[in-house]
């Protein structure tokens, strides 16, 4: 089977490996491979802009799902990016009825903290890194496996070999 996409992909996992009896921990080696190639990943294709709205008096937004990290985020008609504060640095620094248009952020969960607590609606502009997408019975390729099979099939089978204790 050609290795293009995720049903070829495990198709091609054990004969790579020699086995015949991995089955069913096969797709758990391409999960934990698309983990480790996040967290060392780093390409263009990972790059994603989008728009978040802040609404008044409400100093928190939900950031896409597929955030890995923000590169930068500013308000829309603003070319002063927003600086990066821890949530304690937010608490110390801005009085929880400080309202004004947002200067720093903090990241908390899923979500943003803004500070000071918008006073109005703003648009912001964020560019953020994201997860390369998963592959999935139902989401069977994306620009990696298109583009990169050998990062797949190396990534699944290092996994497989450290679940075999294979050295």
């Amino acid at each position: 089977m050609a290795l293009t996409d995720y049903a070829g992909l495990i198709a091609a996992i054990p004969n790579w490996l020699h086995r015949t009896d991995l089955t069913a921990t096969i797709p758990d080696f391409v999960t934990l491979a698309e983990k480790r190639i996040a967290k060392d990943l780093s390409a263009r294709r990972m790059d994603s802009r989008t728009t978040l709205t802040l609404t008044a008096n409400n100093a928190y937004v939900t950031l896409p799902t597929d955030t890995l990290v923000i590169q930068r985020l500013t308000v829309q008609g603003d070319n002063q990016p927003l600086k990066y504060a821890t949530a304690a640095q937010i608490q110390n620094d801005y009085p929880s009825t400080s309202t004004g248009q947002p200067r720093v952020y903090a990241i908390v969960g899923t979500q943003a903290q803004f500070a000071p607590i918008p006073d109005s609606a703003y648009v912001l502009d964020l560019l953020y890194r994201q997860f390369v997408p998963p592959l999935t019975v139902s989401n069977t390729t994306n620009w990696l496996m298109t583009s990169w099979p050998n990062v797949y099939l190396f990534g699944a089978c290092l996994e497989g070999a450290l679940f075999l204790e294979d050295q």
